[in-house]
Protein backbone atom coordinates (compact mmCIF):
# COMPACT_ATOMS: atom_id res chain seq x y z
CA UNK A 1 0.00 0.00 0.00
CA UNK A 2 1.53 3.15 -0.92
CA UNK A 3 1.81 5.78 1.56
CA UNK A 4 -0.63 8.68 1.87
CA UNK A 5 -0.51 11.95 3.11
CA UNK A 6 -1.89 12.68 6.21
CA UNK A 7 -4.09 15.85 5.23
CA UNK A 8 -4.62 14.20 1.65
CA UNK A 9 -6.23 10.77 3.54
CA UNK A 10 -8.34 13.10 5.84
CA UNK A 11 -9.64 15.47 3.32
CA UNK A 12 -10.19 12.58 1.41
CA UNK A 13 -12.74 11.03 3.92
CA UNK A 14 -14.32 14.96 4.65
CA UNK A 15 -15.11 14.92 0.68
CA UNK A 16 -16.47 11.52 1.19
CA UNK A 17 -14.43 9.65 -0.13
CA UNK A 18 -12.86 6.11 0.39
CA UNK A 19 -9.55 5.74 0.67
CA UNK A 20 -6.81 2.82 1.33
CA UNK A 21 -6.75 3.46 4.91
CA UNK A 22 -9.18 4.78 7.44
CA UNK A 23 -7.53 8.20 8.87
CA UNK A 24 -7.52 8.65 12.76
CA UNK A 25 -7.49 11.45 15.16
CA UNK A 26 -6.21 10.88 18.66
CA UNK A 27 -9.48 13.14 20.29
CA UNK A 28 -6.11 14.13 22.94
CA UNK A 29 -5.28 16.48 25.24
CA UNK A 30 -4.35 15.91 29.07
CA UNK A 31 -3.54 12.49 28.13
CA UNK A 32 -1.20 13.46 25.54
CA UNK A 33 1.46 15.99 28.34
CA UNK A 34 0.60 12.64 31.20
CA UNK A 35 2.08 10.26 28.10
CA UNK A 36 5.25 12.26 28.34
CA UNK A 37 5.49 11.91 32.29
CA UNK A 38 3.96 15.46 32.46
CA UNK A 39 1.01 17.56 34.08
CA UNK A 40 -1.37 19.94 32.21
CA UNK A 41 0.21 22.84 34.81
CA UNK A 42 3.66 22.03 33.06
CA UNK A 43 2.64 22.63 29.31
CA UNK A 44 -0.09 25.15 30.42
CA UNK A 45 2.08 28.08 29.49
CA UNK A 46 4.75 26.21 28.16
CA UNK A 47 4.58 26.32 24.42
CA UNK A 48 8.08 23.95 23.57
CA UNK A 49 6.77 21.39 26.03
CA UNK A 50 3.22 21.74 24.85
CA UNK A 51 4.25 21.16 21.02
CA UNK A 52 6.46 18.38 22.03
CA UNK A 53 4.47 16.64 23.44
CA UNK A 54 1.70 17.03 20.88
CA UNK A 55 3.74 15.50 18.49
CA UNK A 56 5.12 12.76 20.34
CA UNK A 57 1.89 11.76 20.94
CA UNK A 58 0.66 12.07 17.49
CA UNK A 59 3.43 9.28 16.21
CA UNK A 60 2.33 7.13 19.38
CA UNK A 61 -1.08 7.37 18.25
CA UNK A 62 -0.40 7.35 14.16
CA UNK A 63 -2.61 10.23 14.18
CA UNK A 64 -3.44 12.07 11.19
CA UNK A 65 -4.05 15.10 13.01
CA UNK A 66 -2.46 17.00 16.40
CA UNK A 67 -3.32 19.17 18.52
CA UNK A 68 -1.59 21.58 21.13
CA UNK A 69 -2.54 21.13 24.92
CA UNK A 70 -4.26 23.44 25.98
CA UNK A 71 -6.56 24.32 28.91
CA UNK A 72 -10.20 25.25 27.02
CA UNK A 73 -11.09 27.10 30.37
CA UNK A 74 -8.13 29.13 29.95
CA UNK A 75 -10.50 31.31 27.59
CA UNK A 76 -12.86 32.81 30.20
CA UNK A 77 -10.28 34.03 32.61
CA UNK A 78 -9.67 37.43 30.11
CA UNK A 79 -13.33 38.01 30.46
CA UNK A 80 -13.34 37.99 34.52
CA UNK A 81 -14.73 34.97 35.21
CA UNK A 82 -14.09 33.01 38.77
CA UNK A 83 -12.44 30.51 36.87
CA UNK A 84 -10.41 27.94 39.37
CA UNK A 85 -7.02 25.97 37.97
CA UNK A 86 -5.84 22.54 38.44
CA UNK A 87 -2.50 21.08 38.22
CA UNK A 88 -3.69 18.27 35.87
CA UNK A 89 -7.44 18.65 34.87
CA UNK A 90 -9.17 21.70 33.27
CA UNK A 91 -10.15 24.85 34.79
CA UNK A 92 -13.27 24.58 36.73
CA UNK A 93 -15.93 27.71 36.65
CA UNK A 94 -16.93 28.44 40.50
CA UNK A 95 -19.34 31.05 39.39
CA UNK A 96 -20.80 32.24 36.38
CA UNK A 97 -19.79 35.51 35.22
CA UNK A 98 -23.68 36.52 34.10
CA UNK A 99 -26.15 36.09 36.71
CA UNK A 100 -28.94 39.16 35.57
CA UNK A 101 -30.59 39.95 32.52
CA UNK A 102 -29.30 43.25 32.43
CA UNK A 103 -25.76 41.90 32.33
CA UNK A 104 -26.05 40.37 28.93
CA UNK A 105 -26.28 43.31 27.34
CA UNK A 106 -23.16 44.84 29.79
CA UNK A 107 -21.15 41.42 28.90
CA UNK A 108 -17.52 42.61 27.05
CA UNK A 109 -16.22 39.76 25.24
CA UNK A 110 -12.45 40.22 24.82
CA UNK A 111 -11.46 40.12 20.73
CA UNK A 112 -8.96 37.50 20.10
CA UNK A 113 -7.21 39.06 18.02
CA UNK A 114 -6.11 42.31 20.56
CA UNK A 115 -3.81 40.74 22.50
CA UNK A 116 -4.23 43.21 25.43
CA UNK A 117 -7.34 42.88 25.63
CA UNK A 118 -6.81 38.61 26.76
CA UNK A 119 -3.51 37.91 27.64
CA UNK A 120 -4.13 35.05 29.42
CA UNK A 121 -6.03 33.21 26.07
CA UNK A 122 -3.18 34.48 24.23
CA UNK A 123 -0.68 32.91 26.41
CA UNK A 124 -2.19 29.80 26.68
CA UNK A 125 -3.75 29.28 23.21
CA UNK A 126 -2.46 31.07 20.80
CA UNK A 127 1.43 30.56 21.76
CA UNK A 128 0.50 26.98 21.70
CA UNK A 129 -0.49 26.53 18.30
CA UNK A 130 1.92 28.77 16.85
CA UNK A 131 4.74 27.11 18.60
CA UNK A 132 3.48 23.56 17.12
CA UNK A 133 2.71 24.74 13.91
CA UNK A 134 6.33 25.80 13.38
CA UNK A 135 7.49 22.84 15.13
CA UNK A 136 5.21 20.43 12.72
CA UNK A 137 7.52 17.79 11.32
CA UNK A 138 4.74 16.01 9.22
CA UNK A 139 1.99 16.83 7.41
CA UNK A 140 -0.58 16.94 10.36
CA UNK A 141 -3.81 18.77 10.53
CA UNK A 142 -3.28 20.72 13.25
CA UNK A 143 -6.57 21.10 15.32
CA UNK A 144 -7.59 24.59 16.66
CA UNK A 145 -10.20 24.29 19.14
CA UNK A 146 -13.51 26.55 20.51
CA UNK A 147 -16.39 25.65 22.47
CA UNK A 148 -20.00 25.92 20.63
CA UNK A 149 -22.38 28.42 20.83
CA UNK A 150 -24.66 26.75 23.29
CA UNK A 151 -21.85 25.38 25.74
CA UNK A 152 -20.17 28.60 25.68
CA UNK A 153 -22.76 30.73 26.87
CA UNK A 154 -23.52 27.71 29.55
CA UNK A 155 -20.61 28.67 30.93
CA UNK A 156 -20.94 32.17 31.00
CA UNK A 157 -24.29 32.41 32.48
CA UNK A 158 -24.43 28.98 33.89
CA UNK A 159 -25.97 25.72 32.23
CA UNK A 160 -28.72 25.28 34.24
CA UNK A 161 -29.70 29.18 33.64
CA UNK A 162 -29.50 28.80 30.28
CA UNK A 163 -31.89 25.83 29.36
CA UNK A 164 -34.17 27.48 31.62
CA UNK A 165 -34.46 30.68 29.76
CA UNK A 166 -34.93 28.24 26.61
CA UNK A 167 -37.90 27.15 27.71
CA UNK A 168 -39.75 30.29 29.97
CA UNK A 169 -37.76 33.05 28.25
CA UNK A 170 -36.43 31.84 24.83
CA UNK A 171 -35.71 35.69 23.85
CA UNK A 172 -33.30 36.05 26.58
CA UNK A 173 -31.36 32.87 25.44
CA UNK A 174 -31.12 33.44 22.25
CA UNK A 175 -29.60 36.92 23.39
CA UNK A 176 -27.18 35.28 25.03
CA UNK A 177 -25.84 32.67 22.41
CA UNK A 178 -25.91 35.28 19.92
CA UNK A 179 -23.40 37.38 21.92
CA UNK A 180 -21.04 33.88 22.06
CA UNK A 181 -21.83 32.62 18.67
CA UNK A 182 -19.70 35.38 17.62
CA UNK A 183 -16.85 35.17 20.37
CA UNK A 184 -16.57 31.03 19.51
CA UNK A 185 -15.91 32.32 15.83
CA UNK A 186 -13.62 35.28 16.57
CA UNK A 187 -11.73 32.53 18.58
CA UNK A 188 -11.89 30.17 15.95
CA UNK A 189 -10.49 32.23 13.26
CA UNK A 190 -7.47 33.18 15.60
CA UNK A 191 -6.56 29.91 15.86
CA UNK A 192 -6.50 29.81 11.99
CA UNK A 193 -4.25 32.83 12.20
CA UNK A 194 -2.07 31.01 14.70
CA UNK A 195 -1.40 27.98 12.83
CA UNK A 196 -4.58 25.57 12.79
CA UNK A 197 -5.48 24.28 10.06
CA UNK A 198 -8.90 22.46 10.71
CA UNK A 199 -11.13 23.48 13.64
CA UNK A 200 -12.63 21.30 16.30
CA UNK A 201 -15.64 22.88 17.67
CA UNK A 202 -17.39 21.11 20.76
CA UNK A 203 -20.81 22.08 22.25
CA UNK A 204 -22.00 18.87 24.39
CA UNK A 205 -24.96 21.08 25.70
CA UNK A 206 -26.36 21.10 22.85
CA UNK A 207 -26.76 17.09 22.61
CA UNK A 208 -30.18 15.23 22.63
CA UNK A 209 -29.14 14.64 26.65
CA UNK A 210 -29.42 18.09 27.31
CA UNK A 211 -31.99 19.37 24.25
CA UNK A 212 -34.41 18.35 22.06
CA UNK A 213 -33.41 18.30 18.51
CA UNK A 214 -36.49 20.73 18.01
CA UNK A 215 -34.83 22.92 20.66
CA UNK A 216 -31.55 22.57 19.02
CA UNK A 217 -32.89 23.63 15.59
CA UNK A 218 -34.80 27.02 17.45
CA UNK A 219 -31.43 28.19 19.42
CA UNK A 220 -28.08 26.26 18.04
CA UNK A 221 -28.58 25.89 14.39
CA UNK A 222 -28.97 29.22 13.11
CA UNK A 223 -25.91 30.43 15.01
CA UNK A 224 -23.46 27.66 14.58
CA UNK A 225 -24.22 28.55 10.54
CA UNK A 226 -23.38 31.94 11.80
CA UNK A 227 -19.87 30.73 13.42
CA UNK A 228 -18.97 28.49 10.10
CA UNK A 229 -19.91 31.77 7.78
CA UNK A 230 -17.42 33.49 9.75
CA UNK A 231 -15.22 31.05 9.56
CA UNK A 232 -15.03 30.35 6.50
CA UNK A 233 -13.63 33.82 5.83
CA UNK A 234 -10.38 33.20 6.42
CA UNK A 235 -10.18 30.11 4.13
CA UNK A 236 -11.25 26.62 3.29
CA UNK A 237 -10.82 25.01 6.97
CA UNK A 238 -12.59 22.16 7.32
CA UNK A 239 -14.90 22.41 10.64
CA UNK A 240 -15.79 19.66 13.19
CA UNK A 241 -18.50 19.52 15.46
CA UNK A 242 -18.55 17.64 18.86
CA UNK A 243 -21.23 16.76 21.06
CA UNK A 244 -21.48 14.12 23.73
CA UNK A 245 -24.42 11.93 24.41
CA UNK A 246 -26.90 10.61 21.97
CA UNK A 247 -27.11 13.02 18.86
CA UNK A 248 -28.73 11.11 16.17
CA UNK A 249 -31.30 13.26 15.44
CA UNK A 250 -29.92 16.38 16.16
CA UNK A 251 -26.97 15.23 13.21
CA UNK A 252 -28.89 15.36 10.56
CA UNK A 253 -29.18 18.99 10.64
CA UNK A 254 -26.01 19.55 10.98
CA UNK A 255 -24.65 19.39 7.10
CA UNK A 256 -27.51 22.02 6.04
CA UNK A 257 -25.44 24.42 8.30
CA UNK A 258 -22.33 23.65 7.19
CA UNK A 259 -20.37 21.13 9.66
CA UNK A 260 -18.11 19.08 6.91
CA UNK A 261 -17.52 16.16 9.93
CA UNK A 262 -19.43 15.05 13.23
CA UNK A 263 -17.67 13.22 16.04
CA UNK A 264 -19.87 10.91 17.78
CA UNK A 265 -19.86 9.22 21.37
CA UNK A 266 -19.72 6.51 21.65
CA UNK A 267 -23.30 6.30 22.49
CA UNK A 268 -23.99 6.87 19.28
CA UNK A 269 -25.35 3.80 16.69
CA UNK A 270 -22.31 4.28 14.44
CA UNK A 271 -24.37 2.30 11.39
CA UNK A 272 -27.73 4.33 11.92
CA UNK A 273 -25.52 7.84 11.86
CA UNK A 274 -24.08 6.17 8.90
CA UNK A 275 -27.66 5.53 6.70
CA UNK A 276 -28.68 9.06 8.21
CA UNK A 277 -25.94 11.81 7.38
CA UNK A 278 -23.53 9.55 6.14
CA UNK A 279 -24.16 10.52 2.42
CA UNK A 280 -23.88 13.98 3.17
CA UNK A 281 -20.85 14.81 5.75
CA UNK A 282 -18.28 12.84 7.30
CA UNK A 283 -18.43 10.96 10.73
CA UNK A 284 -15.85 10.29 13.31
CA UNK A 285 -15.55 8.23 16.41
CA UNK A 286 -16.37 6.45 18.18
CA UNK A 287 -14.49 3.93 20.43
CA UNK A 288 -15.24 3.87 23.92
CA UNK A 289 -13.20 6.66 25.55
CA UNK A 290 -13.12 4.84 28.97
CA UNK A 291 -14.77 0.92 28.62
CA UNK A 292 -12.21 -0.11 25.70
CA UNK A 293 -9.44 2.42 25.65
CA UNK A 294 -9.00 3.37 29.10
CA UNK A 295 -9.92 0.13 30.74
CA UNK A 296 -9.61 -2.34 27.58
CA UNK A 297 -5.97 -4.23 26.29
CA UNK A 298 -4.80 -3.70 22.52
CA UNK A 299 -6.63 -6.55 21.33
CA UNK A 300 -10.17 -5.27 22.64
CA UNK A 301 -9.28 -1.97 21.10
CA UNK A 302 -8.28 -3.36 17.70
CA UNK A 303 -11.81 -5.20 17.90
CA UNK A 304 -13.95 -2.17 18.86
CA UNK A 305 -11.86 0.13 15.99
CA UNK A 306 -12.83 -3.00 13.31
CA UNK A 307 -16.47 -2.32 14.61
CA UNK A 308 -16.19 1.10 13.46
CA UNK A 309 -15.31 0.63 10.06
CA UNK A 310 -16.95 -1.88 9.60
CA UNK A 311 -20.39 -0.02 10.83
CA UNK A 312 -19.13 3.55 9.05
CA UNK A 313 -16.32 3.12 7.13
CA UNK A 314 -16.45 0.74 4.79
CA UNK A 315 -17.35 2.83 1.51
CA UNK A 316 -15.66 5.92 3.01
CA UNK A 317 -16.40 9.49 4.33
CA UNK A 318 -14.70 7.78 8.39
CA UNK A 319 -12.23 9.23 10.59
CA UNK A 320 -11.22 6.29 13.34
CA UNK A 321 -11.36 8.20 16.61
CA UNK A 322 -12.38 7.61 20.32
CA UNK A 323 -16.03 8.60 21.30
CA UNK A 324 -14.92 11.59 23.45
CA UNK A 325 -11.80 12.84 24.83
CA UNK A 326 -9.09 10.08 25.56
CA UNK A 327 -8.52 9.69 29.25
CA UNK A 328 -5.49 10.79 31.04
CA UNK A 329 -4.09 7.93 31.64
CA UNK A 330 -4.43 5.80 28.80
CA UNK A 331 -1.79 3.30 27.99
CA UNK A 332 0.19 4.52 24.84
CA UNK A 333 -0.71 0.54 23.54
CA UNK A 334 -3.99 0.91 23.70
CA UNK A 335 -4.19 4.38 21.55
CA UNK A 336 -1.39 2.71 19.29
CA UNK A 337 -3.82 0.10 18.79
CA UNK A 338 -6.54 2.76 17.54
CA UNK A 339 -3.51 4.23 15.08
CA UNK A 340 -3.18 0.58 13.82
CA UNK A 341 -6.18 -0.24 13.31
CA UNK A 342 -7.05 2.30 10.38
CA UNK A 343 -4.32 0.64 8.55
CA UNK A 344 -4.58 -2.83 9.56
CA UNK A 345 -8.13 -3.05 8.64
CA UNK A 346 -7.56 -2.35 5.09
CA UNK A 347 -4.50 -5.51 5.13
CA UNK A 348 -5.31 -8.48 3.03
CA UNK A 349 -5.53 -10.68 6.46
CA UNK A 350 -8.95 -9.01 6.56
CA UNK A 351 -10.44 -9.48 3.43
CA UNK A 352 -12.67 -11.71 4.78
CA UNK A 353 -14.19 -9.52 7.15
CA UNK A 354 -14.53 -6.94 4.91
CA UNK A 355 -16.20 -8.63 2.01
CA UNK A 356 -18.55 -10.13 4.62
CA UNK A 357 -19.23 -6.42 5.93
CA UNK A 358 -20.03 -5.64 2.40
CA UNK A 359 -21.99 -8.48 2.20
CA UNK A 360 -24.22 -6.85 4.91
CA UNK A 361 -24.19 -3.49 3.92
CA UNK A 362 -26.00 -4.93 0.29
Amino acid sequence: MKEVGHRAIVDAALDLEKTERTPVNNFSNIVTATSAGMTLDDVRRNPKASAECSLRYAKISKSDFVKPVIDSQTVFLDVGEDVKMSSNSYGMIKTPLVQTPEQIDDLALYDPFAAEECPQFTECYVHNLEELARSIDEDYHICGFSWGPVSMAGYLCGADNLLMDMMLNPDLAKKMISKTSRFSADIQRKCIEAGATVMWMSDPTASEDMISPDYFREFDAGPIRDVVKRVKTEGKIPIFLHMCGQTLHTMEQLPDIGIQCFSCDSAVDLSAAKSAVGGRMALMGNISPTQTLYEGTPEQVTEEAYRCIDEAGYNGGFILSSGCEVPGRTADANVAAMGKAGIEYWSDSNSERRAENMRKQE
